[in-house]
């Protein structure tokens, strides 16, 4: 009998956290849809035959399909489910869960696509604390990392010459993570202290903030350092060319610095002024930074730091690389072992690393 699945990206971005996920079940046989809340115009990975695309689909149309499997990268998704699919959820982030999610975020889904060590243990932690019953940790790994991978050829990339350039990459502030977002106090004055010190500087906020309250301040900043030398914006869907062509990135608690330095071997530094907001805190974005790069507590240290990482800039790279290779499950091949256990879920026989809470 075949299988269907439906997949839903709210996101342009949604599109890489599953990869190929979507075209290897169609090679396996499942009948495929991809519902899509934005335009066609701008999904940013080729179409595979035999799968059907919708595009600028509402949330709420996805409680009249029937599926058996329902994949999505959306966070805190609660209603309008397909009726009768397992729900799978996949992690847009590759950072912990404290300080980034409400907890009551993965209630309602079925099973998580875990990235890395980290999640299984913070995940039976929340679950424990919810009360989940039934839900299923599945080790899989981080798609979109693997896809960035992919198109570096599983090197590391290059080098750009001269100027030093940083990929600025705030996260976008809401309740959960708003004591740790840098973007409405510091985000200009990063710009500005960056660009004195001769240092390029590529601006990327988060989707999000050009639709809320980040807004004026992203708009602020573009206005007054667009048509300096140093300084370039960088809205596109996908940012593999500007990440490449950047020597390190520059973030607060966004999941996006361990993504960048994963999957192209350079450092993250990450701008963490409230330290009393830290206290207490768990998880890789709190306790791993230093493993990708450094911590930066006030504008008077910034310049300082990215020259220091500059300066070591080949030890942090295989530091980097080390730490990724330890932490994230089937690197390289996490879409196929998605793909090749999927069925797994339907039974009672689960790969040994899988855990059913």
């Amino acid at each position: 009998m075949m299988r269907s699945v439906i997949c839903y990206f709210h996101h342009v971005s949604h599109v890489l956290n599953l990869g190929s996920i979507p075209d290897l079940l169609k090679v396996r046989g499942w009948q495929v849809r991809c519902f899509c809340a934005f335009s066609a115009d701008v999904y940013p990975l080729a179409r595979a035959p035999g799968i059907e695309y919708r595009f600028d689909v509402p949330l709420s149309l996805l409680e009249s399909q029937e599926a058996d499997l329902y994949l999505t990268p959306l966070v805190g998704q609660a209603t309008c489910f397909p009726k009768r699919a397992l729900r799978v959820h996949f992690l847009v982030s590759l950072v912990s869960l404290e300080g980034v999610y409400d907890a009551s975020m993965f209630d309602h889904y079925d099973a998580i696509a875990c990235a890395g060590r980290n999640h299984i243990e913070e995940f039976l932690a929340l679950g424990k604390a919810r009360g989940w019953q039934g839900k299923v940790l599945m080790s899989v790994g981080y798609p979109k990392l693997d896809g960035q991978r992919k198109l570096l050829g599983y090197a590391h990339s290059a080098l750009p010459n001269d100027p030093v350039t940083v990929v600025f990459a705030p996260t976008h502030a809401y309740y959960a993570n708003s004591q740790f977002s840098v973007l409405g106090q510091y985000g200009e004055p990063i710009v500005e202290a960056l660009i004195t010190a001769g240092i390029k500087v590529v601006f990327r906020p988060h989707m999000e903030s050009w639709r809320d309250q980040d807004r004026p301040v992203v708009e602020r900043i573009v206005s007054r350092f667009n048509k300096h030398d140093l300084f370039s914006l960088d809205r596109s869907a996908n940012y593999h060319q500007s990440y490449a062509k950047s020597h390190l990135m520059l973030t607060d608690i966004s999941g996006t610095g361990f993504t960048y330095a994963f999957a192209f071997s350079k450092p993250a530094l990450f701008f963490a002024p409230d330290l009393d907001s830290e206290a207490g805190k768990v998880g890789i974005q709190f306790e791993c930074r230093e493993n990708i790069g450094l911590v930066i507590r006030n504008l008077s240290e910034l310049v300082e730091r990215v020259r220091l990482v500059m300066l070591h800039m080949a030890f942090v790279r295989q530091q980097v690389a080390d730490f990724r290779d330890w932490l994230i499950f089937n690197p390289e091949s996490s879409e196929n072992y998605f793909a090749s256990n999927i069925e797994a879920l339907f039974s009672e026989r689960m790969p040994a690393d899988w855990v059913r809470m």
